[in-house]
């Protein structure tokens, strides 16, 4: 293996940093070196990057790559206005955590050197349509962190059910543009119309939907003008999300599951006093994994993923908790609904109670599956599981 070392950005998001850890951990344990760019010292940062770059140049053997979360440091340049990653030649690893359509500007500015990997297969084939600039696009899942190796047996946790996650209706208005401002279609018939249709049929991606609407209304348009729509239009996308995410956690405390929520939204529901409703505020999550580890059951949504999955998933199975989540194309691959966790379909949410009631009827076999899961989890979909994609399978493409 080459002397490589290995260009991480801290102090930005907190869960960002949370999967930068492990992935930073993962990659030493197979050799490679480490340097951690601080975003809350950045001058300091960036000249000790800068130095490390111009000796590693003229040292032989010497090599680096950068592996971030969001673009973070995609437009880090230099004095002359080069781009830095490009001016040395630095694969420039950038995994999404979120759906692309979210990072417009940074993406369309993407380094020459960038392979964006992303978490969803739908996503990947937005990338492929929609930024031709960049030539290296992935799949790689979401993955989990487990928090020590020791874990109670379900019956000896506190926690029934587990909803760590916020509400982002209530976070999303500063996303929503001026509807009257689309000349092509009324958009606040569009909104509606594309959001009803997600609900109703909510395997189908938010992009497609809006698609077929504007197909329908106003016949082909350039790929580029529908890009610009869809990014216009992608706050259906997190109210879809919030929708069944609300009604997930409805359904189970209005037949007596007791759940308990983190993160924002949840205090200001119309129903938010019920009393099956634990609501504990928001925390950070390397907070959220000692709390999986007292959960009996983590309950998951997914943000709209039709093919890929979200690390509450393989947080929890790692805690050694039951999981019960939304089903998604890659899940239905991956997993065995009731084998290693337990899934149910949007289309039938009010199935829910049902399944979780089932787990709680027979602890013996929600261990099981516990135990299956962590197994799966632990064998498949760690972080070092995904560095050891990334080696073999995107590194080597440089």
């Amino acid at each position: 293996m080459m002397n490589r070392t290995m260009i991480y950005f801290t102090g930005v998001y907190d869960t960002l940093d949370l999967f930068t850890e492990e992935l930073k951990n993962a990659f030493e344990t197979m050799g490679y070196q480490s340097f951690i760019y601080d975003a809350r010292s950045e001058r300091h940062s960036k000249e000790a990057l800068l130095a490390l770059l111009a000796d590693g140049q003229k040292a032989s053997g010497g090599a680096f790559a950068c592996v971030t979360f969001n673009n973070l440091g995609y437009n880090l340049d230099l004095a002359d206005g080069r781009n830095l990653w490009e001016a040395y030649e630095v694969p420039y690893i950038n995994i999404l955590m979120d759906h692309p359509f979210h990072y417009e500007k940074p993406l369309r500015r993407a380094p020459k050197t960038a392979t964006v990997l992303c978490t969803d297969r739908n996503h990947v084939k937005y990338i492929r349509r929609h930024f031709k600039n960049i030539l290296r696009t992935d799949f790689l899942p979401h993955a989990g962190v487990e928090l020590g190796s020791r874990h109670k047996p379900l019956t000896e946790r506190s926690i029934d059910v587990l909803y760590a996650g916020a509400l982002p209706f209530y976070t999303v208005e500063k996303m929503i543009p001026d509807l009257t401002s689309i000349p092509e279609v009324d958009g606040q018939e569009m909104a509606q119309e594309v959001l009803g249709e997600l609900v109703r049929h909510p395997h189908r991606t938010t992009e497609a939907v809006i698609e077929e609407y504007l197909k329908d209304r106003c016949g082909d348009l350039a790929d580029e003008r529908l890009q610009e729509l869809i990014v216009q239009m992608r706050f259906l996308d997190s109210y879809a999300t919030s929708f069944f995410r609300e009604q997930a956690v409805r359904i189970l405390v209005e037949n007596g599951v007791r759940v308990t929520a983190y993160g924002t939204g949840w205090d200001q529901c119309d129903w938010s006093d019920n009393p099956y409703l634990d609501y504990r505020g928001k925390v950070l999550a390397p907070q959220i994994l000692p709390l999986m580890n007292d959960s009996k059951i983590v309950l998951n949504t997914m943000t709209w993923f039709k093919a890929g999955a979200h690390d509450r998933i393989f947080n929890g199975m790692l805690a050694g908790a039951a999981v019960v989540t939304d089903d998604s194309e890659y899940l239905l691959r991956e997993f065995r609904d009731g084998g290693e966790l337990a899934m149910f379909s949007l289309r039938e949410i009010g199935s829910l109670p049902e399944r979780v009631f089932g787990l709680f009827g027979n602890m013996g076999e929600a261990q099981a599956l516990a135990n299956r899961g962590y197994q799966a989890a632990k064998e498949r979909h760690t972080w070092k599981s995904r560095a050891e994609y990334i080696v073999e399978n995107i590194l080597c493409t440089y």
